[in-house]
């Protein structure tokens, strides 16, 4: 099972090409994602489903 937490990078199942990370947990389970697309842009998505959500694999250092 996936354990996607507050902090967490994720991908979206309709969005592949962008990372994501979860900002908000709401009391529903669903997330609230942003992504910092430059230094201007950000494109955020709320309500999304965790069965939407993938976690992006974090390299270890």
């Amino acid at each position: 099972m996936n354990d996607i937490h507050i902090g967490s990078n994720v991908m979206m199942a309709t969005v592949e090409n962008i990372v994501f990370e979860v900002i908000n947990k709401n009391v529903d389970g669903s997330f609230e994602i942003e992504a910092k697309l430059d230094g201007t842009n950000i494109i955020k998505y709320g309500n999304i489903a965790q069965e939407m959500l993938r976690l992006v694999a974090q390299e270890s250092k």
